[in-house]
């Protein structure tokens, strides 16, 4: 069992070798330049190839400019409803359009994460069944028979959205977000840029408070480990916790693909 205890002593190893990863994430641009970003700008990556079509990014596709073993591709769902995943073709469907596109990716190598935000109101019943599947970032759950095909992953949700994760770049006290912004009548986006956190005012300095962000909010709700190799329960007990208030809890899963990575080292 590869367990992680989360705490707020952590380093980034920017040097890390991740091998091959991919990133699925929903919308048509914010999370995948999003990600590029943080790759390309901070963490020392180069590009490689990208895709457009009818204006909107299908894919993207980096590697460390030292280390072309290391490689990320991050490609964009079908549509913006977490349901798009819970579909036994939909990856073998996403690397076809990549081949056709002179992209030939061995997903079945790769660390696979599924980037979506969390409406926890109207998805309950989707949310359940994928965080019973996608447990693993390089193994499917067998647990789990007839329902999904052979392809794993890990799912990292951000509630409500992820515009959480850029917010906890810059601001502190995201468990006591709710406090000072109206969810009824303000919206995240607006907020967003009327701070203007914009991803490339984002560096190692702002990763890191983000993670620290998000140790707090995990550590309000008693989620103070996780089992890398099957984070079921990790989702489990956020989901349910989320569930449970009326207020809304500002929590984004993003970084943790980076302590699975081992891009972030935790002591």
């Amino acid at each position: 069992m590869d367990y992680q205890i989360l705490n707020k002593k952590f380093k980034f190893n920017k040097d890390k070798n991740i091998g091959k990863v991919l990133y699925i994430v929903e919308g048509a641009k914010r999370e995948i330049n999003l990600i590029a970003n943080i790759f390309l700008n901070i963490l020392g990556y180069k590009d490689v190839t990208s895709l457009n079509r009818g204006g909107k990014m299908k894919y993207r596709q980096f590697s460390k400019r030292d280390n072309v073993y290391s490689q990320v591709v991050i490609i964009n769902s079908k549509t913006s409803n977490i349901d798009t995943i819970n579909n036994t073709k939909f990856i073998d469907m996403q690397m076809e359009l990549l081949k056709d596109s002179g992209l030939d990716y061995e997903y079945r190598n790769s660390a696979i994460y599924y980037i979506f935000d969390a409406d926890r109101k109207e998805d309950t019943y989707i949310l359940k069944e994928l965080i019973e599947h996608y447990t693993n970032s390089r193994e499917p759950n067998d647990d789990i028979e007839n329902k999904f095909n052979s392809i794993g992953g890990m799912l990292l949700l951000s509630y409500p959205s992820i515009e959480t994760f850029i917010i906890s770049n810059f601001e502190n006290d995201m468990v006591d977000f709710d406090k000072r912004f109206d969810f009824n009548n303000q919206k995240l986006k607006k907020y967003i840029n009327g701070k203007k956190y914009l991803d490339n005012k984002m560096s190692i300095d702002t990763l890191s408070n983000a993670f620290s962000e998000l140790i707090n909010s995990l550590q309000k709700i008693n989620v103070n480990e996780i089992n890398l190799d099957n984070i079921k329960e990790f989702n489990s007990n956020i989901f349910n916790y989320e569930q449970s208030v009326s207020n809304q809890y500002m929590l984004s899963l993003l970084l943790i693909s980076f302590v699975d990575l081992g891009i972030i080292e935790i002591e």
